[in-house]
Order: structure tokens, then C-alpha cells, then sequence
């Protein structure tokens, strides 16, 4: 007959044993804290690119919300310290420069009347891309006004070809090209 203290040894040694075996079969079956942390990274950084797209879009919003109210100084300062615009009215770097070009080209305009609104953009068809802190879109914008008769009227329609750059953790625009592709008709022509 077994003593009492070897039954004790193997019920203990078969309670190891158990354990052991029981988390070996648990490990086998968990993935890997590598495959996890992988996952976790992946899943961060599609998250990370649905925010950064979604402020792009904002910020590509933003834009024509602050042309269309006459906000020169929040819309110049939607560019980077050395972001560029080019289109119809010029060219010009850096939010000063874009400010000096913008008052330039609308000193004539009539102040900004949100009860009377002559005017205004409509921004479409944003295709972003986005790769790490630096992005690309293009999109298209359709330039509305009223005719002398009150009624509104499409003038201009062209498209925005846009680099981004995150520059002290917000996004701005690194450069913007505005071409018309469809200019004003000169008056008499039909």
C-alpha cells in the first residue's frame, strides 16, 4: 500500500501536470501577443486614416465656407507656412501672401451679407488620399451667382487638384491649383 504522503505526491504532480497541459492547450489555441499587437496596429492605423480623411473633407469645406462669408484671414490661414494657391486671380505662398492676394483680387466685392447672398461655391466629388502625414484629393467646385434679374445662375466650374500636409498636428493645404473648366462666357457669345 501507498503511503499517504505519495498519493499526496502524485495527486499534486498529476494537479501540475493538469495545469501545464491545460495551458498548453490555452496557448495553443490564443494567438500569439505578436499577432495581437499587429492586429491592434492595423486597426489603429485605419482608424487613423478615416480621421485624417474626415478632416481633410472638413477642412476642404471650411475653405469654401470661408471664401463665400469673405473670412480672408481663416481662409488664408488653412495653408501651410509655405502652402501655395494658384488659379483664376494669381498665385501666392505662405497664408500672408494668400491674405495680400486674396484682399487684392475682392477689394471691389461688396461686404459679406448673410441676408443678401450673391454668391457662392459648391464643392463636390472630394477623392482623397492619405499616406502617413501628407495626403492628395482632387474635387470639383461649380462657382454660383445671381443674374440682374435675381436669379441663380452657374458661372464657373473647375476642379481642385490639393496637397496636404499635417503641420503642428492639423491638417493644412500644402498646395492648391483652381482651374476653370468652364470659364464665364464673354458677354455676346452664346
Amino acid at each position: 500500500m501507498r503511503s499517504v504522503r505519495s498519493m499526496r505526491w502524485l495527486v499534486g504532480t498529476g494537479l501540475v501536470l493538469s495545469a501545464l497541459a491545460g495551458g498548453a492547450l490555452v496557448a495553443m489555441h490564443a494567438p500569439p501577443a505578436a499577432a495581437e499587437s499587429s492586429a491592434a496596429r492595423s486597426l489603429a492605423a485605419r482608424v487613423q486614416r478615416l480621421e485624417d480623411e474626415e478632416a481633410i473633407r472638413n477642412l476642404l469645406v471650411e475653405y469654401g465656407h470661408d471664401l463665400d462669408t469673405q473670412n480672408l484671414v481663416g481662409y488664408s490661414n488653412l495653408f501651410a507656412k509655405d502652402g501655395t494657391w494658384t488659379g483664376g486671380i494669381g498665385s501666392a505662398q505662405g497664408p500672408a501672401g494668400i491674405l495680400a492676394m486674396l484682399q487684392k483680387a475682392l477689394a471691389k466685392a461688396p461686404p459679406y451679407d448673410p441676408n443678401k447672398v450673391r454668391s457662392f461655391h459648391l464643392m463636390t466629388n472630394f477623392y482623397i488620399h492619405v499616406d502617413g502625414n501628407r495626403a492628395t484629393a482632387s474635387s470639383k467646385w461649380t462657382f454660383f451667382a445671381r443674374t440682374p434679374d435675381n436669379k441663380l445662375m452657374p458661372r464657373l466650374a473647375g476642379h481642385y487638384d490639393d496637397v496636404f500636409v499635417r503641420e503642428d498636428g492639423q491638417w493644412k493645404f500644402l498646395s492648391r491649383v483652381a482651374p476653370h473648366d468652364i470659364p464665364n462666357p464673354t458677354p455676346g457669345e452664346k
